[in-house]
């Protein structure tokens, strides 16, 4: 499998108790418990694939079994990995909502069809998000806000901005 085709959900941070359980921690925008029955994991440049056997809440913190991790060693021995789902295992989304890992990659271009860049990164912000994106001038970070950010098509993987006055010139000297 192909590691463009998997999204990072969370890391696991350390083994706990001798049956193989995993102490893992999930990124924040996972707000429910894991919806994957799959995981993957990178190791020494190769993703392996888990079937997930278990997960249980202790006092808010979440622990993962998985099937073929049977003991304190081969638990221990993915410590501090990233924990890795195939996108289209995450169950859809109301009509005008997505993911944040959907932007990624995503072209952006202005209502007049100024090209900005692409989205390289996301960045939390209280409740908000900012589009990191780079372009010929540099980097821009565009706050992720409907009077901003007109459309978003990720089909097309395109997001049309209608930026304020001055805020395309923010990074420029």
């Amino acid at each position: 499998m192909k590691k463009v085709e998997l999204v990072a959900v969370g890391r696991i941070i350390r083994s706990e108790g001798k049956n193989g359980v995993l102490k893992i921690e999930l990124y924040s925008w996972i707000h429910k418990e894991p919806f994957f029955e799959r995981i993957y994991i990178e190791k020494e440049g190769e993703c392996r694939e888990y079937e997930v056997e278990g997960f249980s809440l202790v006092r808010n913190s979440p622990f993962l079994k998985l099937k073929g991790v049977s003991d304190l060693k081969e638990a221990e021995a993915l410590r501090a990995r990233v924990i890795l789902a195939r996108a289209e295992d995450f169950p859809p989304l109301e009509a005008d909502t997505f993911y944040d890992f959907q932007l990624l990659g995503c072209q952006v271009i202005t209502t007049t069809g100024q090209s900005v860049g692409k989205v390289t990164e996301l960045v939390a912000i209280g409740e908000g998000c900012l589009l990191v994106v780079e372009g010929e001038k540099g980097q821009i970070e565009i706050p992720l806000v409907r009077a901003i950010c007109q459309k978003i098509d990720l089909e097309e993987k395109l997001i049309i901005i209608d930026p304020p006055e001055g805020l395309l010139e923010l990074n420029e000297i």
